[in-house]
């Protein structure tokens, strides 16, 4: 993994995403000393993505087969006094 300060992320944008896009790094962003940001490829972001949409389908598989009592989305709104969009009423 390669790391830049913020300040050098700015003054090398086009280095840190070649790093990112070609090299398959993760590229990490630091301000004050402490990590910021990480950059990554598309692709990166991809696989990542289905990972925790696997993790997700899982996890909506098991509460299926366990037969857990599930309530719907509009249901919780109203009780809570949320629109069906989840904003305040």
């Amino acid at each position: 993994m390669t790391t830049y300060t913020m300040s050098e992320a700015r003054a090398n944008l086009g280095e840190v995403v070649r790093k990112a896009r070609y090299g398959r790094e993760v590229v990490e962003l630091t301000e004050h000393g402490r990590p910021a940001a990480v950059v990554i490829s598309p692709e990166m972001l991809a696989y990542y993505q289905s990972l925790e949409d696997a993790k997700d389908l899982a996890e909506a598989e098991r509460i299926t087969a366990d037969r857990q009592v599930t309530v719907p989305h509009a249901e919780v709104a109203a009780r809570f006094g949320l629109g069906p969009d989840g904003r305040p009423l």
